[in-house]
């Protein structure tokens, strides 16, 4: 199973952002930074999963995804212009 998707800024993709897997009660479960494309890739067991993507300057984004056995999920992280001001 795969978690897949990008971080974006209003429409353009974010390198070198930061995106953190939560486990369903909540826990740390890894962390990894975007590639230049705004890219991320996790591996995660079934189950139902949250993103949190962290930009420069403190912004923040969260997303809920649940995960089914042998699914590929894809996820964009869309911080707005109205969330970034």
């Amino acid at each position: 199973m795969q978690l897949i998707g990008r971080v974006l800024r209003e429409g353009e993709p974010v390198g070198g952002a930061y995106v953190r897997l939560l486990g369903p009660s909540g826990e740390f479960t890894a962390e990894l930074r975007t590639d230049d494309s705004g890219h991320f890739t996790f591996y995660p067991v079934e189950g139902s999963w949250t993103l949190i993507g962290m930009l420069p300057g403190g912004i923040e984004v969260k997303c809920s995804v649940i995960l089914n056995t042998g699914q590929t999920a894809e996820v964009d992280l869309e911080v707005s212009k109205l969330a970034s001001s």
